[in-house]
């Protein structure tokens, strides 16, 4: 981490027994800008110490994308910002929580 940021830890995860979204990719962007995740799981990013709006969706092999949600986030300057995102069992919005963690 350089001087000036802290980190977003970024979990992304769905419901069990849910084919639909073992097949899907998660995207998430940070201050619109689309962030290079590898699937579910948790994920860090090094971002600028300040507020950022996260969004996340997910693509489908065939289709539209869907289990949109956006969320505002505060990042200290060296601290840790917990970001979980949940899908939706019935394939509507998504739902982001945020805890600060340090």
């Amino acid at each position: 981490m350089s001087i000036g940021q802290g980190m977003l830890r970024v979990t992304l995860a769905y419901p069990s027994l849910t084919r639909r979204y073992r097949t899907s990719t998660p995207q998430l962007s940070v201050d619109g800008v689309d962030q290079l995740v590898e699937g579910w799981g948790t994920h860090t990013l090094a971002v600028a110490a300040g507020p950022h709006r996260i969004a996340v969706r997910l693509v489908p092999p065939r289709g539209e994308p869907f289990g949109q949600a956006e969320a505002s986030a505060v990042v200290e300057l060296g601290g840790q910002t917990a970001v979980d995102y949940r899908a939706s069992r019935f394939h509507r919005r998504g739902r982001i929580t945020i805890a600060r963690t340090v």
